[in-house]
């Protein structure tokens, strides 16, 4: 199941490359918004904190929502393939405490991540955003895409 996933992201993400990352206006627009949202994060360090949490979280969040879904997948049948009302009510009652499992799970994953993420000095945040608008002009300058 989980190779099923990871080979639809492979060929969404060749998806988008073949529409979106051979086109040069689509290069230059996401050259000049690399460039635009790294200024503002080395004005504002907090925006870059704010990101790097975002974009962190994301990493965490998508593998909890593909166990997510692979372990409900796996009960279904289980529960309803059965005739009994009360293996339905259940499967029903373990498949909300799955969703509530995943709620608590992703609110603690956030906030261990946010409190390692508050730790980050100020001078690290500035050369991310000093290398997103180093990234930016590059692209800006090659015409192609950088990442």
């Amino acid at each position: 199941m989980a190779s099923l996933f990871s080979w639809l992201i492979i060929k969404f993400k060749k998806l988008v490359d073949a529409l979106l990352g051979r086109t040069k206006i689509f290069i230059i627009i996401f050259g000049w918004f690399l460039v635009a949202t790294g200024v503002i994060m080395l004005l504002r360090p907090e925006k870059a904190r704010k990101t790097l949490l975002g974009q962190g979280f994301g990493y965490v969040k998508w593998p909890m929502r593909i166990l997510l879904v692979y372990l409900i997948l796996l009960l279904l049948p289980l529960g309803f393939g059965a005739k009994a009302i009360w293996m339905q009510g259940l499967a029903w009652a373990v498949i909300i405490l799955f969703v509530m499992g995943f709620v608590m799970l992703k609110k603690k994953a956030y906030s261990k991540l946010s409190e390692w993420l508050y730790k980050v000095p100020i001078p690290y945040l500035k050369g991310y955003a000093c290398l997103q608008i180093v990234v930016g002009v590059l692209m800006l300058i090659l015409q192609r895409r950088i990442w």
